[in-house]
């Protein structure tokens, strides 16, 4: 049996014995005695579980092959009202480290968007967030610093399904090197206005420092030392709720001032190329709409129907992606009789920078690329508390933007427990 697909059977085993023992929904290692209900109460809020997604290419690509991606993550959330009684103040600390090898690079898809979102940024341990945050007494100003993923406060979108180009926020996905999301982190405050509950405008400062995304060293570094440019977001919302069905409508755009390589004379520059010509920064912006449709059977919040719609521009002077748009629909408790099951479809567009596309074609003479376009269906399972299967199948068309490429389809399995 292949390698990739183990650590799901132990997962599997894992959540079963965790029914028959009739574990509580923190996690298949139920309340630890009452002591993590006890926790709660104080406002200690513990999460330790893996993620893994194994996949293997039936189509496209160089080759077939599998691999598997995972990641071990911690975190602890605190309220310091109920811990200390300091008056709406929290703080948050988690790490994360990953294994793993990536389908769509062992098989040569030739893809822009990667088929195991859990993959990437080394297999180290990486500080994900270490944040302390206030909220004023009447809820209208909140604001945090430390340690953040800009993704957790800006262009906030679902990771459900497994494909990049449909999981979490779009702007780290072509803008990666200033723009840090999950499991990464940079030094920054955030800060949000309420000028009435259901609508939010958020501002903030982070700093853009590439050392904390080398792969070798840079997962638990602290040091500010080493600073590019700073990455200042802003985002308006507005999160409504029709008849308890809960939605949220962003949008947004940031500047980026740190130095970017041009698009068509991307770093590093092959000896005796002369000189890289640099921007003065990045720049774009995003909408995105989430939506409760329907309430379904009631038996959660997120019972029925769940839709999700989202676009990211970014500036043609940087970067080999410019534009993203994905639409997710999510239905939870489609059968009766496993109300937390779910099934879901996801389209997502990836475009090629024109520019980029164009000094292609220059040299190799052959057709720009242009859009590579992914679906994805799954079908979410829990078997027990704390334990999630989903199997899926994916299907690229234009991989790398190419219609000369063979388009590919992926099968995979992602698993998520928590302990």
């Amino acid at each position: 049996m292949d390698n990739s697909f183990i650590g799901l059977r132990v997962l599997a085993g894992l959540g079963l014995a965790a029914a028959a023992q009739g574990a509580l929904a923190q996690g298949v290692t139920g309340d630890w005695g009452g002591r993590r209900p006890a926790w709660q109460d104080n406002g200690i809020t513990l999460d330790l579980g893996y993620t893994v997604e194994a996949a293997r290419n039936t189509a496209g690509g160089q080759r077939r092959t599998s691999a598997h991606a995972g990641q071990l993550s911690a975190s602890a959330r605190l309220d310091l009202d109920r811990l200390w009684g300091w008056p709406g103040t929290r703080a948050q600390l988690s790490l994360s480290l990953r294994d793993g090898d990536s389908v769509t690079a062992r098989a040569g898809l030739g893809s822009l968007m990667a088929s195991q979102e859990i993959h990437g940024r080394g297999h180290i341990p990486r500080l994900g967030s270490l944040w302390l945050g206030r909220q004023s007494a009447d809820g209208r100003f909140d604001a945090k610093a430390g340690r953040l993923a800009v993704g957790e406060d800006f262009n906030m979108l679902d990771c459900v399904a497994m494909n990049l180009a449909l999981c979490g926020g779009q702007v780290a996905l072509f803008g990666g090197d200033y723009w840090f999301n999950s499991p990464l982190s940079q030094w920054g405050a955030v800060v949000t206005y309420r000028p009435l509950p259901a609508v939010y405008l958020r501002a903030a400062a982070y700093q853009i420092n590439p050392r904390y995304a080398d792969e070798r060293g840079g997962g638990l570094r602290l040091a500010p030392a080493g600073t590019v440019g700073t990455l200042t977001p802003l985002e308006l919302g507005w999160e409504p709720s029709f008849d308890g069905r809960k939605g949220r409508y962003a949008v947004g755009g940031w500047y980026s001032s740190a130095p970017r390589a041009d698009a068509v004379q991307p770093l590093p520059i092959p000896a005796g190329g002369g000189m890289a010509l640099l921007r003065t920064g990045a720049y774009g912006g995003w909408a995105s709409a989430q939506q409760q449709l329907t309430h379904g059977n009631a038996s959660s919040e997120s019972s029925g129907l769940r839709t999700q719609l989202a676009f990211a521009q970014g500036d043609r002077r940087t970067g080999e992606i410019d534009q993203m748009i994905s639409l997710q629909l999510v239905h939870t408790g489609t059968i009766r009789s496993r109300p937390d099951d779910r099934i879901g479809l996801g389209l997502a567009s990836t475009r090629v920078n024109p520019r980029v596309a164009d000094s292609q074609r220059q040299r190799h003479r052959g057709p720009p690329a242009r859009r590579e376009q992914v679906a994805e269906v799954f079908y979410g399972w829990k078997p027990a508390a704390g334990l999630d299967l989903q199997p899926g199948v994916q299907y690229v068309r234009h991989p790398g933007g190419l219609a000369s490429r063979k388009d590919a389809v992926v099968v995979g399995i992602k698993a998520d427990v928590r302990f």
